[in-house]
């Protein structure tokens, strides 16, 4: 006769045993939290930041005026120079008067004119000797004028690196108020910069870039 083994009493405690710890896992398992992270889109940000973009705007004149008045004083003779120094300190005061403002022009004009007499008579094949020393004189003059030029120039690139850090900061420092603001708002504890690079994948309601913006846009 063959002894037959009962498995069936096996299997109920094993059945007994995993419903146990089923039960623990459910009972003791951490809550998931939600998740609260938001995302800046920075170069939407920085495309509809308003003041940031008018900053910028003004930066861009400032810079351009700088570099109009180097190339004003590429060909001007030293008493030219200073005089063009004294009328544009006028006209940023705004005293000029009409006389004035027209030899301010005059003088702004005298170095592409003397450029374009440069090019003309290095273009001409049989010179005079009175046109070859006027272009030896340009020559010698533009020559001159460049220890003059370059140190205006770096003055120039200071003032524009000084006003320019002046504005990054300035607006960094109001982004992240504005990012703040929103986090407070939303309950959020981080807000990161949503850049495609570094973020392989984001559920677009973490986006909270057009809530910081109508922050940042309402001046407030």
């Amino acid at each position: 006769m063959v002894m037959r083994r009962n498995w069936l009493p096996v299997v109920c405690l094993i059945a007994f045993v995993l419903a146990v710890t089923a039960w623990r896992a459910m009972t003791f398992a951490p809550t998931p939290q939600p998740v609260t992270l938001g995302l800046v889109d920075m170069q939407k940000l920085l495309d509809g930041y308003k003041a940031l973009q008018e900053d910028d705007a003004r930066f861009r004149q400032t810079a351009q005026r700088r570099q109009q008045m180097l190339d004003a004083r590429e060909l001007l003779e030293p008493k030219e120079w200073d005089e063009l120094d004294a009328l544009e300190r006028k006209e940023m005061d705004g005293k000029l008067t009409d006389a004035e403002r027209k030899r301010l022009e005059e003088l702004r004009k005298l170095t592409d004119e003397r450029r374009a007499e440069i090019d003309r008579l290095r273009l001409k094949g049989q010179l005079s000797d009175e046109e070859r020393k006027r272009l030896e004189y340009l020559q010698n003059l533009q020559r001159t004028n460049q220890a003059k030029l370059k140190e205006l120039f770096d003055k120039f690139r200071a003032e524009l690196d000084e006003i320019n850090l002046r504005i990054t900061q300035m607006h960094r420092q109001r982004i992240r108020d504005a990012a703040k603001q929103v986090a407070q708002q939303l309950n959020l504890k981080l807000v990161l910069v949503g850049d495609e690079d570094a973020v392989l994948y984001a559920e677009p309601t973490l986006d909270i870039t057009e809530q910081v913006l109508a922050i940042l846009n309402s001046g407030k």
